[in-house]
């Protein structure tokens, strides 16, 4: 049985961690699985956007434990760390991504969702790092800053208490909160929005985004004008222009 299931369907890929046994806990299998389908994403132009979800009753539960047991831990060898790191971000992934999660949100998992664009929770979601509790330090720790306040983070840390959805929602690190039966639903509607949006100029958006977020003023500049005038001197810009004035959806060529 694979550990990540992988479809593609009008645009959208669809990618599910799958050992619902374990809450989907990151293994060595998983992050592997989890890059080679980073990779093809990456790499097809016909798929748009992705939807990450989790199988069972968990979307992630973050590292497995089980496995770590089983030898010494070495940091370069570690299971989401050095050459296997298995965050989008890290295989030059330009796309959008949906994660779409429930119940447990942890540790990695909660990385691995915080790397997507757009989050959807359900109700039931509980989103944590409970590392210290078995005395594991949290290797994601100097970049968790780039997503959490740093007193959110600190206490979410140091404790190893989890927030509910409702919490995640205020403080900004979900865009949703559905029932959960309803939150693949909503994500595919999200994901048929980003559909009619341009796609080169959304993977131009997404790499300015994230490239540009560590940079000084001038290689940010320097970067835009590297990376926009493809896309705005594109034939899908002039195919927009034409959609509009014509007041009808536009047919993307991503030429």
């Amino acid at each position: 049985m694979t550990d990540v299931l992988y479809e593609k369907k009008d645009h959208i890929a669809y990618i599910r961690l799958n050992r619902p046994e374990s809450r989907n806990a990151i293994n060595r299998s998983l992050t592997r699985e989890l890059i080679r389908v980073w990779c093809d994403f990456r790499g097809d132009s016909d798929i748009w956007v992705a939807i990450l979800s989790g199988e069972g009753k968990s979307f992630c539960g973050g590292a497995d434990l089980k496995e770590m047991e089983r030898g010494k831990w070495q940091f370069r060898q570690s299971l989401v760390y050095g050459d296997e790191r298995m965050g989008p971000s890290n295989h030059g992934v330009w796309k959008p991504i949906i994660a779409a999660v429930h119940g447990h949100v942890y540790g990695t998992g909660l990385l691995l969702a915080l790397e997507s664009d757009i989050i959807v929770a359900s109700e039931d979601a509980l989103l944590g790092i409970p590392e210290t509790r078995v005395n594991i330090p949290f290797l994601m720790a100097p970049f968790i800053y780039d997503y959490l306040p740093r007193p959110i983070a600190n206490e979410m840390m140091y404790t190893s208490k989890p927030i509910g959805a409702k919490r995640a929602y205020e403080l900004g690190l979900v865009n949703r909160i559905v029932p959960s039966d309803r939150i693949l639903t909503i994500a595919k509607q999200i994901a048929d929005d980003i559909c009619l949006c341009g796609p080169l100029a959304n993977r131009a958006t997404k790499e300015l985004a994230n490239r540009c977020r560590n940079m000084d003023f001038d290689g940010t500049l320097t970067l835009i004008e590297h990376i926009a005038p493809p896309v705005w001197n594109s034939e899908d810009s002039v195919e927009a222009k034409k959609a509009f004035v014509e007041k009808r959806l536009p047919t993307w060529k991503q030429k």
